[in-house]
């Protein structure tokens, strides 16, 4: 947490970047198109949780870059494994959950005004 990413992204190596998890934590709707969910990166695989309808994603980066397909239910143990350092993190870090919105109008354009 707090560390630049800048060196990785222009080629770069960083060993401490190369044995560290990283984790996101986004827990509301972007404006654009974002939608709220975590993700915990180890190695090759990357789990993402979907606050809004539940769903998780697991993904084998090494076989499959362009996260096209949802390894999730033939691994579930590294679904649970990743899942606790996600939810680890997010206690350690003190990340906040969404709540609803006692302002949202529906019947208003994207429910906003």
């Amino acid at each position: 947490d707090g560390r630049s990413m800048a060196p990785l992204l222009s080629g770069g190596k960083d060993a401490a970047f190369a044995e560290r998890d990283l984790f996101w934590h986004y827990p509301h709707y972007g404006n654009q198109g974002g939608a709220p969910g975590a993700v915990a990166l180890d190695g090759q695989w990357k789990l993402i949780e979907w606050f809004d309808d539940g769903k998780t994603e697991l993904f084998n980066l090494e076989n499959d870059l362009g996260e096209t397909q949802n390894v999730a239910a033939e691994h579930p143990e590294i679904v649970e494994k990743l899942r606790k350092q996600l939810q680890a993190w997010q206690r350690d870090v003190g990340a906040k959950s969404s709540t609803p919105n006692a302002a949202y109008d529906p019947a208003k354009k994207n429910g906003r005004g």
